[in-house]
């Protein structure tokens, strides 16, 4: 049980703990982590093209832009959290008595319960990971070329946030018992799968032509 808020912890604290053997935080905190990276790149790239603008349209832009990023990052940071109290919540499930009939079935339904939230906090994740793309896009295209090195990282930290968080998603629908569920959700996945290729792809052709 943790006591101490993930995001509380200093870096080298939180690696630890990813670090140690306890199931939490795993992959799908470290997934929103990414995610939280990606956002801080495109907001750091979004103040330095504001500080060099002088057109007003794109001053209200990239205004915009940062309190987006703002928004993103700090869910991003708030998804950390609760993607490992989501996972300590189906360990927990399984710990539930289960000597008569009437514990037996609660116990199963819990557990049934708590994957399913499991499963949606890294599809938030993935979900939050697509929305941050979009920015990337024209951030890329219309942000200061001599920070576009910066977008690039972001959309690798992206790529990985939604990545990670898909993997996450995907092991808890196999245990998942509930077919129109799990069908929904792999529906999703491939909308958003091809929504955050199409994004991603467009980013990387905005810095790569600048860089190569």
């Amino acid at each position: 049980m943790r006591f101490l808020r993930l995001i509380e912890l200093n870096m080298k604290e939180f690696i630890q703990s990813l670090s140690s053997p306890d199931p939490t935080p795993g992959g799908g905190s470290a997934s929103a982590l990414c995610g939280a990276l990606g956002a801080s790149l495109l907001r750091m790239v979004s103040g330095i093209t504001l500080k060099k603008l002088d057109d007003g349209s794109l001053r209200n832009e990239f205004n915009q832009y940062i309190a987006d990023l703002d928004s993103i990052r700090d869910e991003f940071l708030l998804l950390i959290d609760e993607d490992a109290e989501a996972f300590d919540r189906v360990m927990g499930a399984f710990k539930l008595p289960k000597e008569t009939e009437e514990e037996k079935k609660a116990r199963k339904e819990a557990i049934q319960r708590a994957f399913k939230g499991a499963a949606d906090v890294p599809m938030r994740t993935a979900k939050l990971a697509v929305r941050t793309s979009g920015l990337a896009v024209s951030i890329a295209e219309r942000g200061e070329k001599n920070a576009i090195s910066d977008v690039g990282c972001a959309v690798s930290f992206l790529r990985s946030a939604f990545d990670g968080a898909i993997y996450n998603v995907n092991i808890n629908l196999g245990a998942i018992k509930d077919d129109s569920f799990v069908k929904r959700c792999r529906a999703e996945i491939e909308e958003l799968s091809d929504d955050i290729d199409d994004k991603l792809s467009a980013a990387k052709r905005a810095v790569g032509e600048y860089l190569e």
